[in-house]
């Protein structure tokens, strides 16, 4: 054998070789150099989801969200990660046992006497101000009264009620920022929707600084969107500004609830001046949707181990679960009439969101739902995750 032949042997060993491990362990999914991640990052071809696959997608959701929200414990953080899903048909005409079950007993209770001085600034975080949120949302109306036990025929006191000592609690200078919080913004526009008039000036007046919060966040970004695909070094800073420390939530994620509540607001009060600024805003979502999705990429391939792949791939999905809600609420602000489609633009932006999304819903298993985690953070993360990927998939549904 000459050694050219021998070479040949050699190469076709190795070659043999890989391809035995790709059948047996499946193709190779470690973590890629920084280059070429970028590069796999900015070329990568985006695909727009169908209604089958939307409809598919949001089955599965569904069946791996239900005995989650049927095991979580009351007051617990997993019952918080899962209000988005709203209270069942059952607690909309029993609305205490929902809140029972998501503030804890003791606190409804409070809450809920009629005589209650109102809620103090501790009571008022964003779970009690959400909790009416996802009530409104879910089409209590704000006559509705709230008793505390059917059973004892004790008096109650109507959601309007909780909705007015929620909002006068919370009354504070604007400096203060309290109703800069999105749960907020989005409380005074189903307020206001609803027919408390009295609450439209500082909608008003809440919407015009989130707007201008927005702008002056998407202004300081280190990429602009609209300025190419993007290359290695602006990847590697994006993501580890992503990958610094961070809340419980995906770094933009309040920002992208912020985006859905000024829309809704904006529809609210029909004024001109909010409905132009608001439209500048939808156009920076779509535009930065290019960037948005090549971080989601990068943060993916240039993973250190599967542990850190899986958070960023969980925190894209709820990202984009959030973003296809944004654009819904974009979408119902600046539509033309009810029957209506969104825009193309925004339409196509929601189709691909919506395949990114479920690209990533196919990385994770009913398994993640089932079973218990020894990290509850982790599980709180996922089902808060699936959540806003459930609502997400509902909404893109209307862009066809």
């Amino acid at each position: 054998m000459t050694s050219e032949d021998r070479i040949h042997l050699a190469l076709m060993l190795a070659l043999g070789a890989a391809n035995l491990a790709i059948l047996v362990q499946g193709p190779f999914e470690g973590r890629l150099p920084a280059a070429e991640a970028a590069r796999v990052a900015a070329n990568e071809q985006p695909n727009e989801a169908n209604r089958a696959e939307l409809d598919a997608a949001i089955q599965r959701l569904e069946a791996w969200l239900a005995p989650a929200r049927a095991q979580a414990a009351p007051g617990l953080e997993h019952q918080l990660a899962l209000q988005g899903l709203g209270p069942t048909p059952d607690d909309r005409a029993h609305p205490e046992q929902w809140l029972g079950r998501l503030l804890g007993s003791e606190t409804a209770t409070a809450w809920l006497a009629p005589d209650a001085p109102g809620p103090s600034a501790e009571a008022t975080r964003p779970t009690l101000t959400a909790a009416l949120v996802v009530l409104l949302e879910a089409g209590v109306p704000l006559e509705q009264e709230i008793s505390l036990g059917a059973a004892e025929k004790a008096p109650g006191v109507k959601l309007s009620e909780l909705v007015q000592r929620t909002l006068a609690a919370r009354a504070v200078s604007p400096e203060e920022g309290a109703d800069a919080d999105p749960w907020q913004l989005d409380l005074l526009s189903l307020g206001v929707l609803g027919g408390l008039e009295q609450y439209r000036e500082r909608l008003a007046r809440a919407t015009q600084r989130a707007l201008r919060r927005l702008d002056l966040v998407q202004r300081s970004q280190s990429v602009q969107p609209g300025s190419g695909p993007l290359d290695s070094q602006q990847l590697a800073r994006l993501a580890q500004a992503w990958r610094a420390p961070h809340g419980s939530e995906p770094p933009g994620a309040r920002d992208l609830h912020a985006s859905a509540a000024v829309f809704r607001a904006t529809a609210v009060l029909e004024d001109d001046d909010l409905d132009a600024q608001a439209r500048r805003h939808l156009n920076s979502l779509l535009s930065r949707y290019r960037n948005d999705r090549a971080l989601y990429r990068y943060l993916e391939t240039t993973a250190r181990n599967e542990r850190e792949r899986s958070t960023a791939r969980v925190e894209a999905i709820e990202n984009l679960g959030r973003l296809e809600e944004a654009l819904y609420n974009a979408h119902l602000t600046i539509r033309s009439d009810a029957s209506s489609a969104p825009a193309p633009s925004t339409a196509r932006v929601m189709r691909l969101a919506a395949r990114d999304l479920i690209e990533r819903l196919q990385g994770l298993d009913s398994r993640d739902f089932e079973q218990k985690s020894d990290a509850p953070e982790r599980r709180r993360d996922l089902l808060r995750a699936a959540v806003h990927a459930l609502r997400g998939l509902r909404t893109a549904r209307v862009a066809g």
